[in-house]
């Protein structure tokens, strides 16, 4: 009755205690949810046909596709990262050789093949900051029902274009101008546009399929980058051997070509994979009443709800056991693949085709793993995370083996078993740690939860590689260095992996704890 009387101040009163009865929740207007009214839902009904424009960012695409297209798809992206890798892996087998035969010292040179990493760390920084930025902001785009709309796709694929087509460039500079200098810019570019590349060929590889096509997406990402890396210095000390080392940056600029015109099909034909999606969407937000009021208590509120959000995304279980293998792994890698071309140099006498040679088996053997770890994956259930804490053991022995052979005056032949046996050490952590991550990006609430995780997990990689090479390029000036390298190495990976079995246990503790709450026994 009250109200009645006072039509005017009640429509003030009522937009003030919603918003201070969402505050008070902790939510704010960080990400209003709300149900849609009847009047909405008949907007959203068909009953005039839509624009182009708008029919096509009310699209969401289907994550459940035919075989056919998922592996054209999929070969598309692990294109994109094969082509991005093999820039920094084609010229390992040679380049550190000729850099030296023209008088420049191990640590000019560790520079200039470890500043792909250091950039592409740099550049996952950047991508990280500005998702959290708009995470806190409480931007949301979409939520996990909805999946990927095509606008957002298709704004992804633009952006692998982009930076592939500096890749291009920075190609053709080093094919025409090899000097240092050139090789050391050129490769900077190479790894900042890399972090791009990383970071959306992943999400889209994620969330564009689900099932067993987002596990043989995930397993065909994974092993197009380390494939890329061991078996691209095999390749090109082959090329190099046979034309020289201007023919390897011309063969990876017609790579990277080809690989353009593969996305550009892509982002042609991927509308035909778009369902209309109108019925599921979201409802927009009314227009904000101007009577309302928005003073800085809110927004306080809306910044500590994000950072709550925030908080709660990265201590996701999932997230972070993902972050720790892959870190460590990382970390093994870029060591091992900085320091083995001088290793195989100075102590087995390997030019530069032979050690090209040595990646191959690498390369071989990993993808032998990471088969292997796919068709394992679904069948290990809760024994997953001991799987990949006893590999990723194996994997700082294996590495601090390979290293110590050399000591002991065997044949090569030894030296080969124990480059198998670290190749399927890469492929068995490498792969769970993208399956990992996958399920874990897949579980976050909306899409810029999901961008977040994704750039924490790649950042963290290049983190691991970054200081990998670095450590890597540092302590191969001498044998003795290498060796304890590879021995913190090895007790390090031990660590990782106790904490790693050890977490599989703690959920069946903690459950145990709370079955006994409340007991009279």
């Amino acid at each position: 009755s009250s109200c009645s009387s006072l039509p005017g101040e009640c429509s003030k009163i009522k937009p003030l205690a919603v918003q201070l009865q969402l505050a008070g929740r902790g939510i704010a207007a960080a990400r209003p949810q709300r149900s849609p009214t009847e009047s909405e839902f008949s907007m959203a009904e068909p009953a005039e046909p839509a624009t182009s424009e708008s029919s096509s960012s009310e699209k969401s695409m289907a994550q459940s596709h035919s075989w056919s297209w998922c592996i054209f798809c999929v070969c598309s992206l692990s294109m994109c990262i094969t082509t991005d890798i093999l820039q920094y892996a084609m010229p390992l087998a040679f380049l550190p050789s000729v850099l030296e035969d023209r008088g420049h010292s191990i640590l000019k040179i560790t520079t200039a093949i470890g500043v792909y990493y250091w950039t592409g760390f740099l550049g996952g920084v950047m991508i990280t900051t500005y998702q959290i930025w708009k995470f806190l902001h409480g931007e949301v785009q979409g939520t996990a029902d909805q999946g990927m709309t095509l606008t957002r796709v298709r704004r992804q694929l633009v952006y692998l274009l982009v930076c592939l087509g500096i890749g291009t460039a920075t190609l053709v500079s080093q094919a025409i101008f090899p000097t240092f200098l050139m090789h050391t810019v050129s490769r900077f570019l190479q790894g900042f546009s890399g972090a791009f590349i990383f970071f959306y060929a992943f999400l889209l590889s994620v969330q564009l399929f689900r099932g067993s096509q987002q596990v043989f997406a995930m397993t065909a990402v994974s092993c197009a980058l380390n494939v890329a890396e061991v078996m691209g210095s095999g390749l090109g000390a082959a090329v190099f051997d046979a034309y020289g080392h201007g023919a390897v940056f011309w063969l990876l600029a017609g790579m990277s070509i080809l690989n353009q015109l593969m996305l550009v099909v892509v982002y042609v034909l991927v509308g035909r994979t778009a369902t209309p999606d109108s019925q599921a969407a979201i409802p927009a937000a009314p227009p904000p009443d101007p009577t309302a009021l928005v003073d800085s208590w809110a927004r306080k509120q809306s910044w500590a709800a994000g950072f709550d959000q925030l908080k709660k995304l990265l201590r996701g279980q999932q997230l972070l056991l993902a972050v720790a293998l892959v870190t460590t792994a990382a970390l093994v890698k870029g060591s091992v693949e900085e320091a083995l071309p001088f290793h195989a140099d100075h102590q087995w006498h390997l030019g530069p085709l032979k050690i090209g040679q040595a990646f191959t088996v690498i390369a071989c053997a990993y993808i032998f793993a990471a088969i292997l770890a796919a068709r394992l994956w679904t069948r290990l259930g809760r024994f997953r995370l001991p799987f990949c804490g006893f590999w990723l053991a194996l994997l700082g022995a294996a590495c601090w083996l390979l290293f110590s052979l050399a000591r002991f005056n065997l044949d090569q032949h030894f030296f080969m078993g124990a480059l198998i046996l670290y190749g399927v050490c890469l492929g068995m952590t490498h792969t769970p740690a993208a399956l990992l991550v996958a399920e874990a990006i897949e579980g976050a609430e909306d899409g810029v939860a999901k961008d977040v995780a994704n750039g924490v997990w790649n950042t963290m990689w290049e983190a691991g590689g970054s200081l990998g090479f670095l450590l890597g390029g540092l302590l191969s000036s001498s044998y003795h260095l290498q060796l304890r390298l590879m021995g913190s190495i090895c007790v390090m990976c031990l660590l990782v992996a106790a904490a790693l079995s050890a977490s599989s246990l703690a959920p069946a503790a903690k459950s145990a704890k709370s079955s006994s709450y409340g007991s009279t026994a």
